[in-house]
């Protein structure tokens, strides 16, 4: 049902790793200047919407701590930790949207049309849950990783294309 969806978060789960190769751990908490996030919230944010994203095909949050700190409506005020390091980060991004991708490759058609309980988006284009999952494969991952690419370039880092 996902085939296309799971395809594009792979190649974007490739981009970050691409992203975050020459992006080091002393700029996690520094604010992009354009949109003003920092990476650690980018990544933590990422991270946590993959894990709700299971949640609609029967799978958990792993990360529950993470919810307040980088879920949907969260401030970006994210103090340092020592668990919030770039490769933990990483990590969990790369577990969450492969978990997420193979719960998608079996989801239930009847369920995925089915109207999404997500308050946030209520009102928009995305009214299903299959439209909601897609999203969470798709354009939520590459509109954030466009913001942590810009916090690359901020660096001085040279364009990856």
């Amino acid at each position: 049902m996902f085939e296309n969806e799971i395809t594009l978060n792979q190649f974007l789960l490739e981009q970050l790793e691409t992203i975050m190769a020459d992006l080091p751990e002393d700029c996690l908490f520094t604010r992009g200047s354009g949109h003003g996030h920092p990476p650690v919230w980018i990544l933590g944010h990422l991270g946590i919407v993959g894990e709700m994203g299971q949640t609609f095909l029967g799978g958990s949050v792993s990360h529950p701590e993470w919810v307040p700190l980088f879920g949907p409506g969260s401030s970006d005020e994210v103090q340092p930790d020592a668990s919030l390091t770039r490769e933990a980060l990483i990590a969990a991004n790369t577990s969450a949207y492969e978990t997420l991708r193979a719960l998608a490759a079996n989801a239930d058609a009847a369920a995925m049309a089915q109207p999404h309980p997500i308050e946030l988006l209520h009102g928009t284009a995305i009214e299903t849950n299959g439209q909601l999952l897609a999203h969470i494969l798709t354009s939520h991952v590459g509109f954030h990783l466009a913001q942590l690419s810009s916090c690359r370039r901020e660096r001085g880092i040279a364009a990856l294309f």
